[in-house]
């Protein structure tokens, strides 16, 4: 469907199918909820076990007796699919003064504990262990010797069917022997190595994950603001906490070209939570008052890469757009209903959207650099086989359909979470078509202003499509169901417009632009664009593109390249092969799959082929106006 008829399906939440139906009834009904549980949970972790990777939990929760229903959380806010690890728990036993009580898992439902609270039981005394990973095969990697990001949707189980806004815990946690750390939560004392917070809400505690380290240390960025916001940095050595002055200024100018896009701060104070490690798994999860960033060790001193330099942006900005605003399908009141993830394209792309431009506002990324990753992603997206049969509002389902997280086999041809970055150039597109119909008067940034103001401090405030559109037409009058409709619902294979909107427009060469530079210096040898393939510095195939020539020869992701034209296989072999291609030189592979070798001719003749952006002539440049920055 497009156009209006598009936005009035999503409205009107069309769900013709029996199953859809009987989905959305149990959804609906695990919203009713009471709105308090009675007492407050004292909840206990602690976490100084970083040898073992062991999180022990007690938690002391105030009962009636009788049955009684306990939630472990399933879905967590920012993963938009039920990610919860109760694979990662052992040694449950819960007790009513003292004695040990009988409880069952919910054959419906994994994540429920039910049990009888006998007759003189006021509270029961809970204890488990949060088996936090010890390898990546497992899981993220969460705590290492020297650093812990320590979740609370991981350490903590709540009584069913009440708002979590209304259950109330003490929250404590033991670190390591001198550590330190950041969050968002109020430290009422510190006890030798135990932080006790002040009781909050359980949504408020889920909201307010730590960040803890033997390295530690706070950076202001604007710390004399009546919302004051600092950058907390955990790391493996000292030497990592050592930072550049230009990216410091980055981060702080950040900080106020978001006040030029949005306007008033949503947060009363916001941390960067940042872990510089090469060996802790990377994270960018957004929270209210804070946000989960995992970068490599040498990121403070601007060492390359710079390929997630968007990170901070695309967190910071969830701070208006998917904490304070949220899309009505994604609210829940606790963390055992399904989420709905159908305006992914906005809660997801548009804070995309911005995490580029503020990254080249804020200095973070150079202009070359902001240009090239637009290259980069306009080339992917022009090239994306899989854009003809599954379009973008499809997949903002990815987070549930991709339930084991592995990589996939033809990941153009399957698509994945393209809600973030082909959502970029939607927004772009919007953005350059606001200033197109205004005159150059009117820009998404006055959207974004208009769109994301009102309400009181900390207040969630919940919107539909139609309250988008609402507002883009109240900035300047566009259709912009039917613009948006159109291109989310599109199955056509074309190139997104955005960038050509903008005045720019996509070509190649053989010079690899400053992205695919940043690729390689980690070993990888890219060729998407000539043979259709990525290969790692041991050879093996990353990606394989659909109907390329790589796909034509018989290669797949996972074959291993033993040999390039006779020659033992390596990167430059492999692109001096491409360009001899070009005088007719054959290019013969040997390749190894499994226990089975073969030989391999790909039958390719362009030459290296990198995109580039360049103007198109006779459209005024808008580009280079919304990457400039607003405040000098």
């Amino acid at each position: 469907m497009q156009g209006r008829n598009w936005l009035l399906a999503m409205m009107l939440g069309m769900a013709p199918l029996a199953g859809a139906q009987a989905g959305d009834a149990a959804r609906q009904a695990a919203l009713q909820v009471q709105a308090a549980y009675p007492g407050t949970i004292e909840l206990q972790v602690d976490a100084s076990d970083v040898q073992r990777r062991i999180q022990r939990v007690r938690e002391r929760l105030p009962v009636v007796p009788g049955p009684l229903r306990l939630w472990y959380p399933q879905w967590i806010p920012g993963n938009h699919a039920p990610t919860g690890p109760i694979n990662q728990i052992g040694g449950l036993v819960i007790r009513g003064n003292g004695r040990p009580l009988r409880w069952q898992r919910d054959p419906g439902d994994m994540y429920a504990f039910t049990l009888q609270v006998p007759e003189g039981v006021d509270a029961l005394d809970i204890e488990f262990q949060y088996l936090s990973p010890t390898a990546t095969d497992q899981g993220r990697v969460a705590m290492t010797a020297n650093l812990l990001d320590l979740q609370w949707h991981r350490v903590v189980l709540y009584p069913a069917g009440v708002d979590a806004r209304g259950i109330q815990v003490e929250p404590s946690l033991r670190l390591p022997e001198g550590w330190q750390s950041g969050t968002a939560l109020d430290v009422a004392r510190r006890e030798g190595d135990t932080e006790h917070y002040r009781p909050v809400p359980l949504m408020t505690l889920i909201d307010s994950p730590v960040f803890a380290g033997r390295h530690f240390k706070r950076f202001a960025l604007d710390a004399a603001a009546r919302q004051p916001v600092w950058l907390d940095v955990v790391a493996e050595n000292p030497q990592a906490l050592q930072a550049d002055a230009k990216v410091l200024e980055a981060h702080r100018a950040l900080v106020h070209e978001a006040d030029a896009v949005f306007g008033a701060r949503p947060y009363s104070r916001y941390t960067f939570l940042l872990a510089v490690s090469d060996v802790f798994s990377g994270i960018g999860l957004e929270h209210a008052q804070s946000s989960e960033n995992g970068m490599h060790d040498g990121y403070l001193r601007g060492e390359r890469p710079f390929l997630d330099n968007d990170l901070l942006p695309h967190e910071y900005t969830h701070a208006w757009i998917g904490k304070a605003w949220r899309p009505r399908p994604t609210w829940v009141p606790h963390y055992n209903a399904p989420m709905h993830n159908d305006a992914l394209w906005m809660y997801e792309g548009q804070t995309q959207y911005w995490a580029v431009v503020l990254a080249a506002r804020s200095g973070l990324w150079s202009p070359d650099y902001a240009m090239a990753m637009l290259a980069q992603l306009q080339a992917t997206y022009a090239s994306q086989a899989g854009r003809q049969w599954r379009d973008l509002h499809d997949t903002v389902h990815q987070g549930i359909l991709d339930f084991n997280a592995r990589p996939q086999a033809w990941e153009d041809w399957q698509r994945g979470f393209e809600f973030y970055n082909e959502s970029t150039l939607l927004w772009l597109g919007v953005d350059a078509r606001l200033r197109a119909l205004s005159r150059g008067r009117v820009t998404l940034d006055d959207f974004a202003r208009r769109f994301h103001q009102g309400g009181a401090q900390g207040e969630i405030r919940l919107y539909d499509p139609a309250d988008v559109m609402q507002a883009l037409e109240a900035v300047q009058p566009g259709d912009w169901d039917a613009y948006l409709g159109t291109r989310l619902e599109a199955r056509d294979g074309a190139a997104p417009d955005g960038l050509e909107a903008a005045g720019w427009e996509l070509y190649y060469s053989d010079a690899p632009n400053l992205v695919v530079a940043d690729g390689e210096a980690d070993g990888l040898t890219d060729l998407q664009y000539s043979l259709g393939l990525k290969v790692d510095g041991d050879g093996v195939l990353q990606f394989v593109g659909w109907e390329s020539p790589a796909f034509k020869a018989g290669l797949a992701r996972d074959v291993v390249l033993v040999a390039v034209n006779g020659l033992a296989y390596s990167g430059g072999r492999l692109k001096q092969a491409v360009v001899d291609a070009t005088a007719g030189v054959p290019i013969d592979l040997v390749v190894r799959q499994a226990d089975a070798v073969r030989s391999v001719r790909i039958d390719y003749r362009e030459g290296l082929r990198y995109p580039h952006l360049r103007r198109v002539d006779g459209r005024a440049d808008l580009l280079t106006k919304i990457l400039a920055p607003r405040r000098r």
